[in-house]
């Protein structure tokens, strides 16, 4: 369990993120905020969890990759997804087989272009719901 000052630290690195995500995106529709505050919690929960963050919103031909990473020696693409509520399903429910099948051609665009062989990869993807305002990451390793 985690101490008191560990929570504080916790909290007001949510508030920064918060705060970092709306300065950001001030004058943009509600849902872009929304996920540019779930993009900013996942890296943080990977980073926690021992990611490098190589980059993010990487686009390549037409095609998106949330966040490219290194977790140790493997390099991670990874799609995150956000909800405010479960109307539309859990988070991970979004990603279907033409999302899936979009971030696999970018993932071997990019290490095409980058000329990468024999580097392993990984697809994981990071669920964040916002249940009674307060944020839950969860993140989902060789998710597809």
């Amino acid at each position: 369990m985690a101490d008191g000052s560990s929570l504080r630290r916790l909290i007001r690195r949510v508030k920064d993120i918060v705060a970092h995500a709306r300065a950001r995106l001030s004058g943009k529709r509600a849902h872009l905020t929304l996920g540019a505050l779930g993009e900013d919690l996942a890296v943080n929960a990977l980073k926690e969890k021992g990611y490098r963050i190589i980059t993010r919103n990487h686009k390549i031909h037409g095609h998106e990759i949330d966040v490219i990473a290194k977790d140790g020696e493997t390099l991670v693409f990874v799609e995150v997804k956000t909800r405010s509520n479960r109307d539309y399903g859990k988070p991970l429910e979004a990603i279907g087989h033409t999302r899936v099948k979009r971030l696999r051609k970018a993932a071997e665009l990019y290490l095409a272009k980058g000329k990468m062989k024999g580097v392993s990869v990984r697809f994981d993807a990071v669920s964040v719901e916002m249940i009674g305002g307060k944020p839950v990451v969860e993140v989902v390793r060789n998710a597809f």
